[in-house]
């Protein structure tokens, strides 16, 4: 099983579409790149720790997770109503679920969080922070120990969260 980060997807927002200059003409073809995008990276048996701001809506979330291979760990963000009502009324698919807003993983050495922190539980065991805010002034920096995983600054891609660490470790 390989592990994988991303956030920000912002699937059914037609906002997301101006607010971040993504190159799309509208919701429908945004969704459905970003969903192929995951795919080409994701696996059956794959998980992946989604960090914040999946999608606007109900509806739109229990379509793109139905399309989505993997398994799917919901760390919330500000924008994730519709995965925490999903996950209330137990309508997530199989092995997938919301978590903790701050979820250390202890034998990787990170903890995940949309929010990005000065301060973040086992900084000093030498733990990286991975974060999921879009704004720009978030940026990935090796010497903080800090990776933003916006989908935005990857492709909207899902990032393989070993190799991930490899490349920000060997900077």
């Amino acid at each position: 099983m390989r592990r994988f980060v991303i956030s920000n997807l912002q699937l059914g927002r037609p906002n997301a579409i101006k607010n971040y200059d993504r190159p799309f003409d509208n919701v429908d073809q945004m969704d459905s790149h970003i969903i192929n995008q995951w795919n080409s990276v994701v696996k059956d048996g794959d998980l992946v720790y989604h960090i914040g701001n999946f999608a606007w809506d109900p509806k739109t979330a229990s379509d793109a997770i139905s399309k989505l291979n993997g398994t799917i760990w919901f760390i919330p963000g500000e924008l994730d109503e519709a995965v925490l009502e999903l996950g209330s009324k137990k309508m997530l698919s199989d092995g997938s679920s919301v978590r903790e807003r701050i979820m250390p993983l202890h034998k990787m050495k990170v903890t995940l969080s949309y929010w990005p922190m000065k301060e973040w539980p086992n900084k000093s065991d030498g733990y990286w922070s991975i974060i999921g805010h879009p704004g720009k002034e978030y940026k990935s920096d090796p010497k903080e120990m800090t990776i933003n995983v916006s989908a935005d600054l990857w492709k909207f891609k899902p990032q393989e969260l070993q190799h991930l660490l490899g490349i920000f470790q060997d900077l």
